[in-house]
């Protein structure tokens, strides 16, 4: 991703009194890091205008910048512009930073965002076929240490498929969160910081078991063995105290793992799978599939974690239509 490098301190000072305001309102950890992100971007635009300071920031400026989000590039999508959501999303950061600044009396109004329209087709939905050659596609040979990778993109897909779990909440799975004896794993960064058991297929829980007993334990190694990759010649280096011991997805630096959107676009691409895909298209597709098969809807939100049954409704709708097409 870009790096958007200010040299303005006012910003600088602004983007921190912004963080410490959402983490004094409570808000989730996802937002507390995306959101002054988003209004970086936006900072660095400004800088980019000759605007120095919040105060010379007029409406204009604010279309302006709305407009260059619409069309600048997406930077880890080659190719692709910025969906409706994620404009969307950077408009609620924004929304809640102009709230901020005319509550600290720095702006006498907040700022007018009109949101994008989303988009009205549906996300396509994986197959249950998909979803095999995606697994399968782990098995292939590799040059960035097959072994290694292969077990932990099985446990991906055991994690966001095989348990439904959202993205951030697999993102900060630990290990002591999974008990393969009961092939249960607790979900503690739930939406709205909501605890729940989620349960593991057998083979789901064998991947998982392969990826911790040998998998794992490559990413965690600090020397050079059968399973470590090596990197231009050495193997990797780790900074001091940067190994997550108990996090479960680890980088190949032995950190907590960031993001799953590289993983799963080179499994896609080794699958020759021409589809859109996230992480919330695995999610997505358990749950159209769990209905597919009869499972009851109350059932299902509950697996997915659901405060509401609307929610999991979708899923019928979105069955429905594709049944029908």
């Amino acid at each position: 991703m870009k790096q958007f490098h200010l040299t303005s301190t006012h910003y600088l000072t602004l983007e921190s009194s912004f963080r410490t305001y959402l983490e004094i309102l409570g808000y989730a950890p996802d937002t507390l890091r995306l959101w002054p992100v988003h209004c970086r971007e936006f900072f660095f635009f400004l800088e980019g205008q000759g605007i120095g300071a919040i105060g010379g920031v007029q409406g204009v400026h604010v279309t302006d910048f709305i407009h260059h989000l619409k069309t600048r590039p997406h930077q880890r999508k080659e190719g692709l512009a910025l969906s409706a959501s994620s404009i969307n999303n950077t408009l609620s950061a924004l929304a809640v930073f102009s709230r901020y600044l005319r509550q600290s009396g720095r702006l006498a109004g907040e700022w007018l965002l009109p949101r994008e329209p989303a988009a009205s087709l549906p996300p396509p939905v994986l197959t249950t076929h998909q979803v095999r050659q995606l697994y399968e596609s782990t098995f292939l040979p590799s040059r960035n240490n097959p072994i290694a990778l292969g077990q932990r993109d099985r446990a991906i897909i055991a994690v966001l498929y095989g348990c439904g779990l959202r993205r951030n909440e697999a993102l900060h799975l630990a290990c002591s969160d999974i008990d393969l004896d009961r092939r249960l794993i607790l979900v503690r960064a739930g939406k709205g910081s909501k605890e729940r058991y989620v349960p593991i297929a057998q083979q789901h829980a064998a991947d998982i078991d392969r990826y911790l007993a040998e998998g794992r334990t490559w990413f965690l190694q600090r020397h050079t063995s059968d399973y470590h990759q090596v990197k231009n010649g050495r193997p990797y280096e780790l900074k001091p105290g940067a190994t997550a011991e108990d996090a479960f997805f680890l980088s190949e630096r032995g950190q907590r793992l960031r993001n799953f959107y590289q993983r799963i676009e080179v499994m896609a691409a080794r699958a020759c799978l021409d589809v859109p895909l996230t992480p919330h298209s695995l999610r997505h597709a358990i749950a159209t599939h769990l209905l597919e098969r009869g499972m009851d809807i109350e059932d299902i939100a509950r697996f997915l974690g659901h405060s509401s049954l609307a929610s999991t409704q979708i899923y019928t709708h979105l069955l429905h239509t594709t049944t029908h097409a």
